[in-house]
């Protein structure tokens, strides 16, 4: 008797358990994954839509769906979706200069018995060709470059980078090719492969930047002149631009000089439109060796600056003095002024100096 209650008890808890279950919603799609196969990066938008059922026994809502990519965008039933009812969810992958595999993932989160569910898409891009105007955008002269920048970044005082100009002829005739030496950036260094371009033909300008022959600090900008069957191309120049560092050495580091400004801003009080505002910016060189100022730079040509040009020794202060002309500056304003000294930290090898202040316009 014991015993058949205890089979009784267990089939009512089963019968309930079963109930319980079939009153939730259940997400059931009728596959998990799906494979694009080869796609063009030019054809845009790659959508695929998951269609799933609704096998339990209240409606489902979708309460998010994340993507593993920002390339991957999703959409989904707004609605709740009623048992028997079908929903789905829009995964939309951006080929866009990403050629290559790739496999993204769609996480679903819903109200459903069996959330969260992972979903997955996959596909290959296929590289863009591109057409001779994209690959090559600039024209100079009657030849297409790929570009007219050549920006180097960081460079040491001691160091050499190479970058590469690609060009391209796109006439009937053979184009010879050269670079204007007169106009040509000391620390530059030209290579042309090949110096005769036949139609259609492409070919590479190879340009070598010398850091210890830049006779400059910070921001140096020079520009290079092609020539064209023995016409110099002024209309449309290339530039070569990069961002001179000093290298240290151990004894250098070991023992540096340090610049120490009583302040870096000075705030000056409402001045008549023409006025000149003079202030000096007072240092000490509280570190090891001699400080040198390698380059200053003005963010404006109203504003000169005066200093000494010899090492200051440890111990020692000096100045740098700024002279704002506030002609044809009326209402606030700032001025700055970089520094760039021999000083290894960071913090001190490049301080900027601010002028502010507001300028009473002219009576009209």
């Amino acid at each position: 008797m014991k015993h058949l209650f205890l089979s009784l008890l267990m089939s009512t808890f089963l019968i309930f358990n079963v109930i319980a279950q079939q009153k939730e919603p259940v997400m059931n799609f009728s596959i998990l994954k799906h494979d694009f196969g080869s796609i063009k990066q030019e054809d845009g938008l790659a959508k695929y839509k998951f269609e799933f059922t609704n096998t339990g026994g209240a409606p489902i809502t979708i309460s998010n769906v994340a993507t593993s990519c920002g390339c991957t965008t999703p959409s989904w039933s707004k609605q709740p979706i009623a048992p028997g009812q079908k929903g789905y969810v829009e995964a939309a992958y951006d080929p866009k200069n990403r050629p290559g595999h790739f496999s993204k993932t769609i996480t679903v989160h819903s109200n459903a018995q069996n959330t969260p569910i992972v979903l997955t898409i996959t596909g290959n891009v296929t590289e863009k060709q591109n057409t001779i105007e994209e690959k090559y955008p600039q024209e100079v002269g009657i030849l297409r470059v790929d570009q007219i920048y050549l920006n180097y970044g960081n460079i040491f005082n001691d160091e050499t980078k190479e970058m590469e100009l690609k060009i391209y002829n796109p006439t009937e005739q053979d184009v010879t090719i050269s670079v204007e030496d007169n106009y040509r950036p000391a620390y530059t260094t030209i290579s042309i492969e090949p110096t005769v371009l036949k139609p259609k033909q492409e070919g590479v300008i190879k340009v070598s930047y010398d850091g210890s022959k830049v006779n400059d600090w910070d921001y140096v900008r020079g520009y290079l002149y092609l020539t064209i069957n023995g016409q110099r191309i002024t209309d449309k120049r290339i530039q070569v631009s990069s961002i001179i560092k000093e290298k240290f050495s151990a004894e250098q580091l070991l023992n540096p000089p340090v610049i120490d400004f009583e302040t870096t801003s000075f705030e000056f009080d409402t001045v008549p439109e023409g006025e000149v505002v003079i202030h000096e910016f007072t240092f000490t060189n509280t570190g090891k060796s001699d400080l040198i100022i390698r380059k200053t730079r003005s963010s404006c040509g109203c504003t000169a600056v005066s200093l000494s040009n010899k090492p200051i020794k440890p111990g020692e202060s000096s100045s740098i003095k700024l002279n704002f002309n506030t002609s044809h500056k009326p209402n606030y304003q700032t001025k700055t002024v970089t520094v760039i000294t021999n000083c290894p930290d960071e913090k001190l090898n490049k301080i900027i100096l601010k002028l502010s202040g507001f300028v009473k316009p002219k009576q009209q």
